[in-house]
């Protein structure tokens, strides 16, 4: 069966990446058997320029017709002005995306490499064996709740809703996942205060586990500050985090720092219904480097490994990958984000270009 993806390659540093990153894709392919379709889109300023919209009904139809999106970055702060605040392409393109193909599930790996534990803000004893990924719930919570503000101008509201189908849809993708790789579930909440993020998201969570045939998967709950703690002083103690919307948005990107580069960081959306998927790296459209062969593109070649592992359902595909990134970093070959502070004179430092080449290469 053939696997249509959709190219979005989008703004900044994005088509830049996705070129270096679309032969990867293919040598795994031809490799592991899979039939492979490309097709390509525009979203973004890219989009814009040629459509005067940030996500045309052309591109909307596109991803209709594919089976996962690999997307690369878009907005460009410097041309936000130029639009209207509904058209900018986070607002237009971006969130709409998320919610108009049901991409309840954001799947984000964090790993501390071997070899790179003097990148991370902490002791290199505390980053050493990082390796854990948050599911956060995308679709719902106090981010699309009902919003009050006085017309006075004295408060304003943000509604937090969540019903138990939204809470069960993404702990039930946890505990499989957990199950298939034997991993700890860490459910984060803040039941000792709230309600909807809080008593009811532990209740829900510890119901679906005892009732919904999931008792051989470990879990434990945790409160989100002590969660937030333990996030810097004990990270290699938690596996498989599980929360809401908005605590999976402040931690996740808080846990970021560990990993010592947004451009080490891939990112999956899932609609765990339909098995539509969304793959891009974490890092944003770093516009002050485009088109100068300095971005790191391992991030969004991760974000690749993801597409084999949740969309083709070939882990070994997604292996390969993932060992070719760590293979070529422990041979030490970095981009410039990988160089700053390390002090070490036995580096081989490469452009975007370069970088995915020794990759390709490890394969």
């Amino acid at each position: 069966m053939k696997n249509k993806v959709l190219c979005l390659p989008g703004d900044g540093i994005g088509p830049e990446i996705m070129a270096v990153t679309r032969p990867i894709v293919e040598e795994v392919c031809k490799k592991r058997g899979h039939e492979l379709e490309w097709d390509d889109g525009l979203i973004g300023y890219a989009a814009y320029d040629k459509h005067q919209d940030t996500m045309p009904e052309e591109t909307w139809k596109k991803v209709e017709q594919s089976d996962a999106v690999l997307f690369g970055a878009v907005g460009l702060p410097d041309r936000d002005e130029e639009v209207s605040p509904e058209m900018r392409p986070e607002k237009r393109a971006l969130l709409p995306l998320r919610k108009r193909m049901g991409l309840s599930v954001n799947i984000r790996p964090i790993r501390v490499y071997e070899g790179l534990e003097e990148l991370s803000p902490l002791n290199p004893h505390l980053a050493k064996g990082v390796n854990l990924t948050f599911l956060r719930e995308l679709n719902s919570g106090i981010y699309f709740g009902e919003k009050n503000r006085d017309p006075d101008g004295n408060w304003a509201t943000d509604t937090c809703y969540y019903n138990r189908e939204e809470i069960s849809r993404i702990g039930d993708f946890a505990f499989k996942l957990a199950r298939q790789t034997g991993q700890r579930v860490t459910s984060v909440d803040k039941a000792n205060v709230l309600d909807s993020i809080g008593l009811f998201w532990r209740e829900v969570v510890t119901d679906l586990h005892s009732s919904g045939g999931y008792k051989d998967v470990s879990l434990e709950h945790c409160l989100v500050d002590a969660f937030n703690l333990y996030l810097f002083t004990k990270p290699s103690s938690f596996q498989i985090v599980l929360t809401g919307n908005m605590f999976g948005d402040i931690l996740s990107d808080g846990a970021a720092g560990l990993a010592g580069s947004l451009g080490l960081l891939p990112s999956a959306s899932v609609n765990p219904d339909t098995g539509f998927c969304l793959y891009e790296p974490s890092g944003g459209s770093a516009p002050d480097i485009a088109g100068q062969d300095k971005a790191n593109p391992i991030a969004m070649i991760l974000s690749a490994a993801l597409l084999f592992r949740h969309s083709f359902k070939d882990e070994e595909g997604a292996t390969m990958i993932e060992n070719a990134v760590q293979k070529t970093l422990a041979n030490g070959v970095r981009t410039g984000d990988l160089v700053v502070g390390s002090g070490r004179k036995d580096l081989k430092v490469v452009g975007t270009q370069g970088m995915a080449e020794e990759i390709q290469k490890a394969l």
